[in-house]
Order: structure tokens, then sequence, then C-alpha cells
């Protein structure tokens, strides 16, 4: 198993001016380096003339920058010192999406050191400040909502990430800052795959600046398709390069069956329904509501957040793991996701909870052995995660013994409900109950989805249905497997001391809004039956006994309380990842791929046909509290026509018709 810790990029300094160990090289220019990014980036991209038509197309609703090399931030100030200047205190018409690679990040007192010498820049040095990321591999989704402007900053080798870049037109850069230390002195990065890797993710109107002339750098562009003009560098530079794609974009899908729609071939949406009133329904239509969509969500049962989501608390943390595979980072990008949304809510006290911190409590010794072996191999962050001893974990607790554990900061219990709450309370949501979706067809450019005796109507569909309506999952091809779990109320007079903080220990106890405490959860699959079991209520309470001693005023066996708790079943997937994105044409699908060769060259596949605006977020399992919210902005994503909210191959490895084509690839599926 390799080592993917990051390596935090090593300064020196000479003159105030910050210079890279690793390459001997500065960051920006002795004399002037905010002017420096000004002339070489900001002037030859035509950026304050190219922001400011985004008001006279309605069409184009996102601004595209791609850089390689995101080192101080200074490049990315500038944009958006810039984009602040031509919007002039007025909210942004589009969205500023700034993309940037690093292999060497630098920490955050670096960074806030270097930023000083920059007076000019100081607001936006600290807006960026406030989100920078902690230094974990791999794509850090950050959000300045009041500017809308997006940062995706990939850290790592920027090669790996080109490739979890979004490949669609949507995705699509619209100018390049080709940046990073000289080529003497860099030259893994000055390659030619970095040129083609441009080209790729261009459109025939993408521009680019660079700070060199050299000639390996003018003759890579020109081979991958650009044109390339020279103009005087600045200060001492003798030239500098800038130019043009002079062809029109090409790309070649190295997965056609997991291509994203053709947007141009879509409706716009201006309403949607949303089938399902649980977590994942109502932040789906929230984050659809928020870019003013009217929504109608039809919900079967008599209220709310009936199933999972009805919970008293919901635990969430980060998924670590010594490989940080694909699901760690999954689950990352849906943690961030989660903050992003929760955060701000707590704040104003629209939802009930606490995220100042949660313990995942040792009951072997195999937890340490894996926290080791993650913090090795890839470098946890202290701000993440850190490793706290007995005492440290009993006085944060509340409790005279625990075990030790990995304390998870910014992390914690959220009353579900409660987000389901504010969701509902979108001006653009109208929630309907007791509404049985009985079927569903595309008629005239519209969805027509019949409940009971009322028809409903819209230009999108999106299905958050959980997994009990096992027709309805049938018809979507999702997989979906119901698995029971019991939690256990707990009252004042049957604990010893209150517990202060959400735990985790195979499974979890935490506080409530209520005022009361849970602990669960079984996993009684294929168990369907509903009646409460002091069975499953001594399997919940011998887990805490084990991890909290001094917790428990009554003991597991001698819990009486069979009424006590709830059962909800949970989604889950064959491959406990959410299943998230836009439902396949399953006719298409048999005669494209299902029904052929699955050994042919990927030029001979065609590329995925979608059922136009239908959507699913499903299968969330027990981690539905951190995945629904990216799930939300996945689908917008979709529904928009935007650039996706997470690396491309975990949006693969999330989408609805993976489950077929991985069966078909393997060959297992006979024609």
């Amino acid at each position: 198993m390799k080592k993917i810790a990051l390596q935090p990029a090593e300064l020196f300094w000479q003159d105030k001016v910050p210079f890279a160990s690793e390459f001997d090289d500065s960051y920006f220019s002795q004399q002037d380096g905010l002017n420096e990014t000004r002339y070489n980036f900001l002037q030859h991209n035509f950026l304050a003339q190219r922001f400011a038509e985004l008001l006279l197309d309605p069409q184009k609703n996102v601004f595209r920058i791609a850089e390689s090399g995101f080192g101080s931030g200074l490049n990315f100030l500038a944009a958006i010192q810039l984009w602040q200047q031509v919007w002039q205190g007025n909210t942004p018409a589009g969205e500023l999406h700034f993309i940037s690679f690093e292999k060497f990040p630098m920490r955050l007192q670096d960074l806030s050191r270097v930023h000083q010498a920059f007076p000019e820049v100081a607001e936006q040095a600290l807006l960026l400040q406030a989100i920078y990321p902690p230094l974990l591999p791999g794509w850090h989704d950050l959000y300045l909502p009041e500017w809308n402007i997006r940062l995706s900053l990939w850290f790592g080798d920027i090669q790996e990430g080109f490739k979890e870049c979004d490949s669609s037109p949507m995705g699509a850069v619209d100018a390049w800052f080709l940046d990073g230390f000289a080529p003497s002195k860099n030259p893994q990065m000055w390659q030619a795959s970095l040129f083609q890797n441009m080209a790729r993710l261009s459109h025939a109107e993408t521009t680019f600046a660079t700070f060199t002339a050299a000639g390996i750098v003018r003759r890579g562009l020109q081979a991958a398709g650009f044109e390339v003009k020279k103009d005087k560098g600045f200060g001492r530079k003798r030239e500098m390069c800038y130019g043009k794609m002079a062809h029109k974009r090409s790309v070649s899908s190295k997965a056609p069956w997991f291509e994203r729609p053709e947007q141009q071939n879509l409706p716009q949406v201006k309403t949607a329904i949303v089938v399902g009133a649980g977590l994942a329904g109502a932040t789906a239509a929230y984050a659809l509501a928020e870019k003013g969509v009217h929504v109608t969500i039809l919900e079967k049962e008599e209220e709310v957040a009936t199933q999972a989501s009805g919970n008293l608390a919901g635990t969430l943390h980060p998924l670590i793991t010594a490989d940080w595979n694909q699901r760690s980072r999954w689950y990352w990008a849906g943690y961030q996701s989660a903050m992003r949304w929760l955060k701000p809510w707590l704040f104003e006290g629209k939802v009930q909870g606490d995220l100042k911190g949660l313990i995942q409590l040792a009951t072997d010794d195999k937890l340490h052995a894996h926290w080791l072996q993650s913090k090795e191999r890839v470098g946890v962050p202290q701000e993440i995660a850190r490793w706290v001893n007995e005492r440290e974990a009993a006085e944060l607790v509340g409790m005279d013994r625990v075990s030790p554990g990995i304390l998870y900061a910014d992390s914690g219990w959220i009353y579900p409900r409660s987000v389901v709450e504010t969701c509902l309370t979108h001006p653009n949501i109208t929630l309907e109950l007791n509404q049985q979706v009985d079927e569903w067809h595309y008629q005239q450019g519209l969805w027509q989805v019949s409940a009971g005796s009322q028809i409903y109507q819209a230009d999108a569909l999106v299905f958050a249905t959980a997994s009990l309506d096992q027709t309805l999952n049938s018809a979507l091809k999702a997989p979906l497997r119901p698995v029971k779990g019991q939690v256990t109320h707990l009252q004042d007079s049957d604990l010893r001391k209150p517990l202060q903080m959400a735990v985790t220990h195979g499974g979890y106890s935490s506080p409530t809004a209520s005022g009361h405490w849970v602990s669960g959860a079984t996993f009684e699959a294929p168990d369907m039956g509903t009646e409460l079991s002091l069975a499953g209520h001594r399997h919940n309470l011998q887990a805490a006994e084990v991890a909290l001693p001094d917790w428990l005023q009554v003991t597991a066996d001698a819990f009486a309380n069979q009424q006590s708790g709830r059962i909800a079943f949970r989604p889950t997937t064959p491959d406990h990842l959410p299943i998230v994105g836009p439902v396949a044409d399953w006719d298409f699908m048999q005669q494209a791929y299902l029904t052929q060769s699955h050994t042919k060259a990927l030029f001979q596949y065609p590329r995925q046909a979608y059922l136009p605006h239908l959507y699913i977020s499903n299968g969330h399992g027990a981690r539905g509290m951190i995945s629904v919210f990216l799930a939300a902005e996945m689908i917008c994503a979709e529904v928009f026509g935007q650039a996706l909210p997470l690396a491309q191959s975990l949006y693969y490895a999330s989408h609805p018709a993976r489950f077929q084509i991985r069966e078909w690839r393997s060959g297992k599926r006979q024609k």
C-alpha cells in the first residue's frame, strides 16, 4: 500500500520573497508579484472584458479559470479582486470557478505570512485563509457564496488531477493560468502531457497566458493545438506567451457509458417534482429551489422524515482509511458539502445539533493500528482528526473512564428532521403529503406523475424514496436493499451522568435535540419486522457498556422499556456508495452496451443516453447525514449544466448505471 501523504511546501525567504526549497525558485517576482500576476494572467487572458460579458450572455452562467500551480494563491486573489471590481458590489450574474493544482501545498501559517506582503488584496486574502482546506490529497471544493466564487483545489500531482477533472463540455476551461516554477527548475510538470490535457479540457475559445517563453513551452502548446503569441515580459523577464485554442474541442471518452447528459438537447428546468420527503428528497428540493426552480415534493406518508431521516440524532465525521480509497474520498467530498450546508444553519439556529467534535472510541487494539497506518500513509492533518488517550477522551465526553480513540474536529451529531424542516421552509417548495406515486411518464417535454387521483407535471423529476418501494426501485434499475436499524432512547434515569459529546463505538451514542440520549443502531437484514425488540435494545446497550463503562445506570440485560426506541430502514447498495445522478435510457443501454461485446475499443461505443431530466438520489445507507448534501449538489449540476462538485472518478463510482455496466464489463452478463 503506497504512501500518498502530501509533502507540504518548505519555504525560505530572500528579501521578503518566499522561495520553494524543493525547486530553489521564487513563488513570484521580486519586483512586484501582484502586478506581475495582473499583467501576465489577467491582462493577457482579457479577463476584465470577459467577466463583464457574462451580463450580456444569459446562456453563459459560469467563467472557469484553471491554473497549474496554486502556490500562495496570489493569482486567485488577483482574479477574485478583479471579479469583485467588475461587479462593483452587485450580486454577480454568473459564477467564477477557479481550478488549481498544487503538488506541494503551503501550510496555512505560511500562506498567511506570504499574504502580508500584499495589502492591496488583504480583504481577498482573509477570504481565502478562512476556507483554505486541510492538507489532504485530492480535490477540495470551496465556496465564497457572497461573490458566487468556487475554488476547486487539487492537492497532489497535476497529472493525477487532470484525470479527475470533469471532462464534459460543462467542465470546459475558459482561461488558463499556466504558472508554476520555471521549466528548468520543474521539468516534471512541463511535459507534453500538460499541454495535451490543457487542450482536452478546453473549448474553441479558450485562452491561456504564461510567464515563460521557453521553447519547450511554446512548442508543447502549439503541438497541443494552441495558437501562441509572444509579448514583452514583466519586469526583468524578456518575453511571455499568451494565445488561444486553434481548433474545436475534441474529446475521446474513457467511459462513454458514464458520460454526462448533453445539455443542448435538454429543455430548461423551471419546475421539478421530487418524490420523497426525507433527507435526500428535501436537500435535493432545496438545492433546486435555491436556483429558482419551483419544486413540488410528493410524500406518500402523513408526515415528512418517516424513515432514518426521522431519528433523533445522526452522527457525521470523515471516513478515514489507510489507503484513502474511493469510499473515503467520496465521503470526504460529502463531508465538505455537509459542512457548507450545516455550519451556517447551526449558527443561525435553523437546525439542531452539535458539530464541536466526535470521538470514535476504540473497543479493541485494531483502531489504534488503523489510525497509525492512516496517519503515516495519508498524512491526516490534526485539524481533521487526532488520537486522544483515555484521560483526554474521558474529559471530552464527561465520564470517568472511557476507551481512547480518534477525535474528529468539526464533527458530531445533527437532528435529521430539523434539516428536512429547514429545507421545506424555502418559498419555492410545495409539500404534498399522502401522495403515493402510481406511475410516471414523459410526454410533450414534461414529466407526468400520477398519485392517486392527482396528476402532477414538471420539467424535471427526482426520485429520493429510500429502499422500501421495491417496485419503483426495480423500475429505476436501482439494486437497493433495506437494512433494518433499531435505536434505543434513554432517559435521565437510565444514566449515571450525561454524555457531553457524540461517540461511535461500533454503534453510536449521542445527545439529542430533545434533551435525552440515543444509542444504536442494529443492522438486521433481511428482517423486515417493525416491532421494537428487547434484543435490539440490549445489543445497542451492550456496545455502549463496553466503550462507556460509567455512562449507563441501567444494565443492558436489565433494560425493560421495549417501546423506548425507533425502527427505520436504511437504503443500502452492494458497494456501500449512494446512487446519485441521471437515469439512463434502459433500452438504449441494452442495445448499445449490454448486448454487445465488452471487449471492443472504447471509441466504438456510443456515449450514454438518458431519460430527459430524470434523476435519482438514493442508497445513502448509514452515512446519509454526510452524503445527501453532495448528492443534492450533483443533481443541481446536472440540471443546470455545471461542472461536477466532485472528482470525475467519484461521479462514476456513484453513477446510477454502474452496477449493470460493471457486470457487463467484467464479462459476466450474457447477451
